[in-house]
């Protein structure tokens, strides 16, 4: 089911200001703008507004810096005028920003600082609240009999193929009469369980608006934004430099999906195209040289050589990120998804990432060779 057309109106100001990305947030940051007569062009460079720039820039760097997400605290007090303004112009500005770069990784990033964000303060929220906050989200929502939240089975369906992990496969969630219970699990409440569900749709959301909001920005706008957006994107290469380093990672360290994908090419299985384009971008970032990857696809049914060749320069020249564990399930990428392969490792419910996957292989590896050093001095 998509979200509700006409979301319920919430007119509580330090509900909008805490969570200005809500639909419903949008009048308030009409209001705000109207009521200082601020305009897109003024955010840019009016002075008495660089509170607002200093906090849009600290979402931003947040996001891209921190697994988390933005930091639930903020240094404006919103529950005065002048927080609230702060809060809710610093989402639009940070928003302006991530659309003038143009940058998927950079409109990925932020979008998940803010719903991830989001995911932590509302699992906090009072019942009540929380209720009316997840209605904007869902076409129906409710608490039930074991006072555990429900959602309607239509609702989970569509988003729990986003979310990794054993727990949101609907064979595993009782249901009862259309409605899916999300019971506690994992050290989370039921609350803190609908607050992770939704999370999806709100980081879904922020995107779709983002990409509209791209196809309307004026050249010349973006032209007075170029700064903002270079040391923003400046800050994400460089975040992305200093991640560890995946060169030394060896074949068994490989995440499962990859290791198929290695496996039906060299038994010349056709592969589709976005475990191909997968496979040629997490070769790039584990440190194969495009001959290595190249040497991957010579099995391929319809392999040749030229193709290859430019396609895969194609990735390690624009620095495709390799897809994430959702829209490898999705594109039938993912064996243990499909019960062919079991993986602990792969169940986890932060395990959202093949990436992640090779991550943590490697710590493991590394404190065992830790360990084992003493017993070998």
């Amino acid at each position: 089911m998509p979200m509700p057309l006409q979301p319920k109106p919430i007119e509580d100001s330090v509900v909008m200001a805490r969570y200005p990305f809500l639909p419903q947030a949008n009048i308030a940051i009409k209001a705000h703008m109207e009521a200082n007569n601020v305009d897109l062009e003024s955010l840019v460079d009016t002075d008495w507004l660089e509170d607002v720039r200093v906090r849009a820039r600290v979402r931003l760097a947040e996001s891209v810096t921190l697994k988390e997400g933005i930091d639930t605290a903020t240094a404006f007090d919103i529950h005065t005028p002048y927080g609230q303004m702060v809060e809710c112009l610093s989402f639009l500005y940070a928003m302006v920003i991530v659309c003038a770069s143009f940058d998927e990784r950079l409109l990925g990033k932020w979008a998940e600082g803010e719903s991830s964000r989001a995911d932590q303060l509302w699992g906090t929220e009072s019942p009540t609240s929380f209720q009316r906050l997840a209605e904007t989200y869902l076409s129906d929502v409710r608490m039930g009999q074991e006072g555990f939240w429900e959602v309607p089975m239509t609702d989970f369906i569509e988003i729990c193929p986003k979310i990794s992990g054993s727990y949101w496969r609907l064979p595993n969630r009782p249901v009862r009469q259309g409605w899916v219970i999300l019971s506690p699990a994992s050290n989370e409440n039921s609350q803190q369980r609908l607050s992770r569900l939704l999370k999806e749709r709100i980081r879904t959301k922020l995107i779709e608006d983002c990409r509209n909001r791209m196809e309307l920005m004026d050249e010349a706008f973006v032209g007075r934004m170029a700064e903002e957006v270079g040391n923003m994107v400046g800050l994400l290469k460089h975040h992305a430099s200093t991640e560890i380093s995946f060169t030394s990672a060896d074949e068994e360290d490989w995440p499962p999906c990859m290791r198929e994908i290695t496996t039906q090419l060299s038994q010349s299985i056709n592969v589709n195209h976005v475990g191909r384009v997968f496979l040629a971008s997490i070769s790039r970032v584990i440190g194969l040289t495009v001959d290595e990857a190249q040497a991957l696809f010579v099995n391929a049914p319809d392999y040749s050589a030229e193709t290859t060749r430019y396609q895969l320069n194609h990735v390690y020249e624009n620095e495709y990120t390799p897809a994430g564990c959702p829209k490898l399930q999705i594109n039938a990428c993912c064996p243990v998804s499909r019960g062919d392969v079991k993986s602990d490792l792969c169940n986890r419910e932060w395990m959202d990432h093949p990436l992640k996957y090779l991550r943590a292989r490697q710590r493991a590896k590394h404190r065992e060779e830790q360990q084992a050093q003493p017993a070998e001095n």
